[in-house]
């Protein structure tokens, strides 16, 4: 980005390209870590009897992300 648009940009939309910047990084990293844990799996699994799966080789705090449902306040809260 350069420094014209840089100081063109409002609070939101610099917020937003930092939110859209830090989630795609972040999707990078998970992929390169992903990418490994395939490795290790492949690497592993002919020296190991029992069969396993990749996430059981190295687990990741995202494999357990699961979509939460929103709170909906009921009528005796609201």
């Amino acid at each position: 980005m350069g420094y014209n648009e840089l100081y063109d940009l409002t609070p939101r939309t610099f917020n937003n390209k930092l939110i859209g910047f830090n989630s795609y990084q972040e999707r990078i990293m998970q992929d390169n870590w992903e990418q490994t844990r395939l490795i290790i799996h492949s690497t592993l699994s002919p020296h190991i009897k029992k069969r396993i799966s990749p996430k059981e080789v190295l687990p990741f705090p995202w494999d357990d992300k699961r979509k939460r449902k929103p709170k909906i306040a009921s009528r005796e809260h609201i």
